[in-house]
């Protein structure tokens, strides 16, 4: 898994009015950039290929307002992404995380998530509110436990990456 970190590169869309939030977010999440809505809206044809989703879930219409974090390989195509939002500054609702079809069970989940966990302090709890069964046996895997809800409580030594140094590059619109 960590051996192609150096393959993906990271950008962070922010929905407008939470520019000081995304900018401490971005200051955590090494090399990541920090993305114009036409670079998601460019990438949505990864949402096309969910796979397995709630039929309830309203997100697609509401994704402008979430921050979203996108992976991309080395040539700039769209692997995946995670949109969430911050509840408060120490809980965040992961809203969905999405992997291209084609690149999934290769551990490029659990490396968005990892990224991801880097944006946030010691003590932060992460949660799902509802996820499909493979969304919380994924959920699980990267270390949540199921409560009520699927939750993580970031702490030193249950992060994904271990190593927060992640090589990335810039994404842009074209």
């Amino acid at each position: 898994l960590m051996g192609g970190v150096g393959a993906y590169r990271f950008g962070l869309y922010v929905p407008e009015g939470a520019e000081e939030l995304g900018e401490r977010y971005l200051s955590r999440l090494p090399g990541a950039l920090r993305v114009p809505w036409c670079v998601h809206e460019a990438l949505s044809g990864l949402l096309e290929d969910v796979g397995e989703i709630n039929p309830r879930y309203p997100g697609w219409q509401q994704m402008r307002e979430r921050f979203v974090l996108m992976m991309l390989d080395d040539e700039g195509r769209p692997c995946g992404l995670c949109a969430f939002v911050p509840e408060r500054r120490d809980l965040i609702m992961i809203d969905i995380v999405v992997v291209k079809k084609d690149l999934r069970q290769q551990g490029l989940g659990r490396l968005l998530m990892g990224y991801l966990e880097q944006a946030f302090e010691h003590g932060t709890v992460l949660y799902v509110k509802q996820a499909t069964r493979s969304g919380r046996k994924f959920f699980m895997r990267c270390g949540f436990t199921r409560d009520v809800e699927l939750y993580k409580v970031l702490g030193r030594h249950n992060r994904i990456l271990k190593d927060s140094a992640v090589p990335v590059t810039a994404a842009t619109c074209r």
